[in-house]
């Protein structure tokens, strides 16, 4: 039995998108699996709304589809609960703002019946219509603040970090590597529950493997493709790892100050993409230091 666990800030639209999307999705009809909602809108209003759209869809032939909420904000926070409470095996994990290949269900199940691996990562990959687009590539290219996995691995290729809109992990694998980390993800410090979740795995002797075959799409949101989001993502990224890394102020300056050199320097010779590089690692590695002197107040006031 495969459960499907699909968290969900409360965006209606694209959740239902993505539910008309898996009761299309070949071999449903001769299925037993599940659909959990984990229900994180911000509010009773909005948790209500998703309740309401959830049962709608449990009326449909096909997999059982249920909510399970979580009021406190934090993705990962409501993952889990909603992974105590799934009955299968396997456990598959969606975002709300994808839509999923028909084939999906079926490579991801002959995935595990074939290869060894304990957890797959699976293909997130452009819409077609969006390939061609210019503009797109060469902001995709500077920016790359929106999750594309094709890896161009062969099916079952070992990798070592996980992207945490297309996976599917065994259940047994939670109770030796724990669940994900609720001081990381949206709601909490932003991002990388799925590194370090990898990471864990990883440490736990654990394999990975990629399935191209298992395959989403991914929403082109252009508010993610500007200046102000590439800083804000960065952000994101240096107070996540701060969290699991827990980096010294002895090795955040160097590399903070490696940083503005390089930033420097990649501008000079025109290297725009090395140069956003560096850019994105100096926001990186600023949002780390600042929150080490948020930690140092309470030492300041005395």
């Amino acid at each position: 039995m495969l459960s499907i666990v699909i968290a969900t800030s409360g965006r209606l639209e694209k959740l239902g998108r993505l539910l008309e999307g898996l009761y299309q999705v070949r071999g449903w009809e001769r299925s037993n699996h599940e659909i959990i909602i984990a229900n994180n809108a911000p509010d009773e209003a909005g948790g209500k709304a998703v309740e309401d759209l959830v049962r709608e869809y449990s009326r449909r032939a096909g997999p059982r589809c249920r909510q399970v909420r979580e009021p406190v904000p934090g993705k990962c926070r409501a993952q889990n609960r909603a992974i105590r409470q799934a009955g299968g095996s396997i456990l598959a994990f969606f975002d709300d703002d994808l839509e999923v290949d028909p084939h999906w269900l079926e490579a991801v199940l002959n995935f595990f019946s074939i290869f060894p691996h304990d957890v797959m990562q699976g293909s997130i990959l452009m819409h077609p219509e969006d390939r061609n687009d210019a503009r797109l590539k060469e902001a995709l290219q500077r920016y790359r603040t929106i999750d594309f996995i094709d890896y161009g691995y062969a099916p079952g290729t070992d990798i070592r970090t996980l992207t945490g809109g297309n996976i599917a992990v065994k259940r047994e694998v939670f109770d030796q590597a724990g669940m994900f980390n609720e001081r990381l993800g949206p709601g909490e410090a932003g991002i990388s529950e799925d590194v370090e979740f990898a990471k864990r795995l990883l440490r736990a002797e654990r394999r990975i493997g990629y399935e191209p075959r298992a395959i989403v799409y991914n929403e082109v949101d252009w508010s993610r493709l500007t200046e102000k989001f590439f800083r804000f993502r960065h952000e994101q990224q240096g107070r996540s790892r701060l969290v699991y890394k827990k980096n010294s102020v002895l090795t955040i300056i160097p590399n903070l100050m490696r940083s503005i050199w390089t930033f420097g320097w990649y501008s000079l010779v025109g290297n725009e993409r090395r140069k956003y590089r560096a850019k994105g690692r100096y926001f990186h590695y600023r949002a780390m230091l600042l929150e080490k002197f948020k930690m140092f107040k309470p030492f300041n006031a005395l």
